[in-house]
């Protein structure tokens, strides 16, 4: 069976997505992320920063982002993001309204500006008060849900909330999230690239710059690269995060660490918070029992600022207790 590289490797993404040979695909994965059908559905696309091999086995690689142009005009970027920096939110919408602002209206009317789509498709999870891995901001009144302008819009994909046993394979998005997420059930990508051309192109050209050596080489140095940047931040947050709950607080010094302290401080927070209660709590009932110790000690931090609020009206430790197992 033949190799296939990852396609999750930015380097590998935009060849399979961002070539000029491979629009197919690209026009395939556009109309299942945007579910536009019918008439709406695109038919054709430029690509403004096509996937150029570099000259040199030892060039650095650049910018890895498929930048593109719909029939409608519409400008759309999509990035595959493998590492968690912890600022994808601030990031994309930075390039978005970059974008949307680097636009040149020369007639001098704002309703030439052409609509801006950003696509992350994220290997984490990130957007964590939905259960939906395919989600789409724009800028909205607050209170009723009213669109204020369609002309800046942000979808995220998050590969990991997609388990293979929910998806259904009727799903133009679903079919391609499965793919891109690998896990390599090779079964299950066979019958894919089987039912669905553009998935079964992309497979090709997985499997064709595998047996490349020069473009396995460029892979291989690609994805080394992606994982050291990774590692590194990963340690510098678990090294946050162990100053951040010894301290209660740190101030971030790089960027991987920052994120890392932030979590640690606010669990030094929190920690400290239950420790003031349990001192409230002892100096007006005498005792407590540990097991009631230790479940003060684990509460989240909304639940301790109701006990600190109830505390003068609880009058036994049954009371207490029921207050605490609500």
């Amino acid at each position: 069976m033949p190799e296939i590289l990852d396609p999750k490797v930015d380097l590998a993404f935009k060849k399979v997505f961002g070539s000029q040979e491979n629009k197919s695909i690209l026009l395939s994965f556009l109309n299942a992320v945007l579910n536009w059908t019918a008439e709406q559905k695109i038919a054709d696309v430029k690509i403004l920063n096509p996937y150029l091999e570099p000259e040199n086995i030892d060039d650095s690689v650049g910018i890895l982002d498929i930048k593109l142009q719909l029939e409608n005009d519409d400008l759309v970027d999509v990035e595959m993001q493998i590492g968690n920096l912890g600022n994808m939110e601030r990031r994309s919408s930075y390039y978005a309204c970059r974008m949307f602002g680097d636009q040149n209206i020369s007639s001098g009317r704002y309703q030439d500006l052409n609509r801006v789509i950003a696509i992350n498709i994220l290997d984490f999870t990130r957007i964590k008060l939905t259960k939906r891995y395919h989600t789409i901001f724009r800028l909205r009144e607050t209170q009723e849900n009213i669109d204020l302008t369609d002309a800046i819009e942000i979808h995220f994909i998050e590969l990991p909330k997609l388990k293979q046993e929910i998806a259904s394979y009727t799903n133009p998005l679903d079919r391609w999230v499965v793919f891109l997420k690998g896990g390599w059930d090779m079964e299950l990508i066979d019958r894919l690239a089987k039912e669905d051309p553009a998935i079964g192109k992309a497979k090709r050209v997985l499997e064709q710059m595998a047996s490349n050596p020069r473009e396995r080489e460029l892979y291989e140095l690609r994805r080394k690269a992606i994982l050291d940047r990774n590692s590194a931040l990963y340690e510098a947050k678990m090294e946050g995060i162990a100053e951040g709950k010894a301290e209660g607080k740190v101030e971030g010094k790089v960027e991987g660490i920052a994120e890392g302290k932030a979590e640690g401080k606010a669990e030094g927070k929190v920690e400290g918070q239950a420790s003031l209660l349990l001192r409230q709590l002892k100096k007006k009932f005498g005792y407590l029992p540990v097991e009631m110790e230790n479940r003060v000690m684990s509460m989240p931090e909304e639940k301790l600022q109701e006990l600190a609020e109830a505390i003068f009206d609880l009058e036994t430790i049954d009371d207490v207790n029921s207050f605490i197992s609500k």
